[in-house]
């Protein structure tokens, strides 16, 4: 009889054990996917803010032109990185009136390690260029596949 309960209590034991070890290795799991799931979503962030840094880098140089894109890049300090271009997207000019009206786009790419995003920019000058922006549109690109 003994022999027998000592038997069946090795046996829960084991289960037991075998049981605490399947949670642990679950637990282990989801807190190692949590922990890659916030890393990329910083390192989304971080492209992010690289993207819009080189938006805010194109306006600033005010180096649009009617004759050639525009491009450069640079980096942030915490490691993301940004190329931005400048493009003339359209033109109107109404002879009658003397109005020029321009259309630009800005297209800046941000990146971050794997993590990239593209941030495109749409503004118009009326008038002779570099002139003041006045912004249409902006949106963030799909990112690819």
């Amino acid at each position: 009889m003994i022999r027998q309960a000592r038997g069946a209590a090795l046996v829960v034991v084991l289960v037991l054990t075998a049981a605490g070890m399947a949670l642990s290795t679950a637990v282990a799991t989801s807190a190692a996917l949590e922990l890659a799931m916030a890393d990329s979503s910083a390192a989304r962030l971080r492209a992010f803010e690289a993207a819009e840094a080189g938006l805010a880098a194109a306006l600033r140089a005010r180096a649009w032109s009617a004759g050639a894109p525009w491009s450069a890049s640079g980096a942030l300090a915490d490691a993301g990185q940004w190329q931005v271009e400048v493009r003339l997207a359209a033109a109107r000019v109404d002879a009658s009136a003397g109005v020029v009206e321009w259309h630009f786009e800005v297209e800046s790419a941000g990146r971050d390690g794997a993590a990239s995003i593209v941030l495109l920019k749409g503004f118009r000058i009326t008038g002779a260029l570099p002139g003041e922006p006045q912004h249409t549109w902006w949106r963030q690109a799909d990112p690819a596949p």
